[in-house]
């Protein structure tokens, strides 16, 4: 063991090496079943056992391995699960770390791809414990839903009668309380965890005299993110949404519909063949692909210009005439992010897997560049994604346009758009 992660519902979690599988680090969850206590936690340490092998997403920790040893009479029980490197939203909260509009959106979609994941198995699977400290966020910024202490089926036989209460007080609603659970009791403790992530507070604190959670009015994100989240929240779990995919076709409709009128035809994007399965040469048609997606810099200097067309000899001229008056510092930084783009690019056209997929957002950072988020499906899973473009190309995508993507699973997915579907 290397260092303590941590101490969950039901034990304690471990940093560790496991020398059998090349040293790769993993996390080593640890429980002592000792007396009436000790036995009810075994119980529920072996039930997040069950669940995790059952269960395969880029959101939740995979298991290596089940072990069990006794010592001095206590039976001791380990998980050996995937290492997820990164902070817990309780640990971002308590730094006061807050999350800018586009990695709330990815932690909001993230969240609700694996609760979707998790409530469409049969039996559906409820987590029941969802809070800032059960979440991490890997280094992408993608979140990783852990702590399967308190899953439950939700279709359980006559004779275990009512389900065990398991929870965190502010988070689980009021059903969960009398030992019942349905997806919309996950999705009540997911709105209580975005409304402490977005406000820094804890959902108690929003809590009105008869036990309901009041959204503030002025609540960072718009009054589309506040709608969801006042619904998420409802005592009453029939006025919730009933599924994952409500919550989301809810956030990113005023987005989506924005974009339904007919576009002006210079906007219309040409449609490129699709990229054949890798290892590729970077040459012929992929060469030309690769340079659209990384663009020159001299192409940089032209923010409205299409980079698959060709500069004028007067654009060319202009271009040189502001590098010498910047004495060079324009073109330098071009220069620099060209390189590093390429850089960037160069692994997933060379071994990327292909995937079609959709806009869910664009945005203008504060640099004049864009960042655009989306989505893809690799074998039946959906990841997410974001992307800095330059505006010129970042211009032609609007919300629930259809892209591809090239991604790299030996990097958690990490991915970039290389055009339209």
């Amino acid at each position: 063991m290397e260092r303590a992660l941590g101490r969950g519902s039901f034990g304690r979690t471990y940093l560790a090496v496991d020398t059998a599988a090349g040293d790769r680090e993993v996390a080593l969850k640890q429980l002592h079943a000792e007396g009436e206590g000790g036995w009810k936690a075994f119980e529920l340490f072996e039930r997040e056992a069950a669940a995790l092998r059952s269960l395969r997403h880029h959101g939740i920790p995979e298991i290596f391995d089940h072990l069990h040893e006794s010592a001095d009479g206590v039976m001791i029980v380990y998980l050996v699960m995937e290492y997820v490197a990164g902070a817990s939203l309780e640990q971002r909260i308590a730094e006061r770390v807050g999350l800018d509009p586009s990695a709330l959106l990815r932690l909001v979609l993230g969240l609700l791809d694996i609760l979707e994941y998790l409530h469409a198995r049969s039996p559906p699977v409820l987590h029941r414990d969802i809070k800032p400290a059960n979440v991490i966020l890997r280094p992408d910024g993608a979140p990783v839903l852990v702590d399967f202490g308190a899953v439950r089926t939700v279709f359980r036989a006559a004779a275990e009668g009512g389900s065990t209460v398991v929870g965190t007080f502010g988070y689980m609603p009021f059903e969960q309380y009398m030992g019942q659970a349905s997806p919309a009791s996950d999705l009540y403790a997911l709105g209580a965890t975005l409304l402490h992530v977005i406000t820094g507070r804890g959902p108690a604190e929003f809590a009105t005299p008869d036990g309901v959670i009041a959204v503030p009015a002025d609540l960072p994100g718009g009054p589309a993110l506040r709608g969801a989240l006042a619904r998420l929240l409802a005592a009453s779990a029939s006025a919730r949404y009933q599924s994952a995919r409500e919550v989301r076709e809810a956030l990113l409709a005023p987005a989506i519909g924005a974009t339904e009128a007919p576009r002006p035809a210079a906007l219309v994007r040409p449609r490129a063949a699709a990229l054949a399965p890798g290892p590729r040469a970077i040459e012929g048609e992929v060469q030309a692909r690769f340079d659209r997606v990384v663009i020159s810099p001299m192409n940089m200097l032209y923010s409205t210009h299409r980079p698959s067309q060709p500069l004028s000899s007067r654009q060319r001229a202009l271009a040189v005439l502001v590098g010498l008056v910047s004495f060079g510092i324009i073109p330098l930084v071009y220069w620099i992010w060209h390189a590093s783009r390429r850089a960037r690019a160069r692994p997933f056209f060379e071994r990327g897997i292909p995937a079609t997929g959709r806009i869910l957002q664009v945005q203008k950072t504060s640099y004049e560049w864009f960042e655009v988020n989306y989505e893809f499906t690799i074998d039946g899973v959906t990841h997410r994604g974001v992307d800095t473009m330059f505006p010129a190309v970042a211009r032609l995508w609007h919300a629930g346009d259809e892209i591809e993507v090239l991604a790299l699973p030996e990097q958690s997915f990490d991915s970039i758009i290389v055009g339209g579907a």
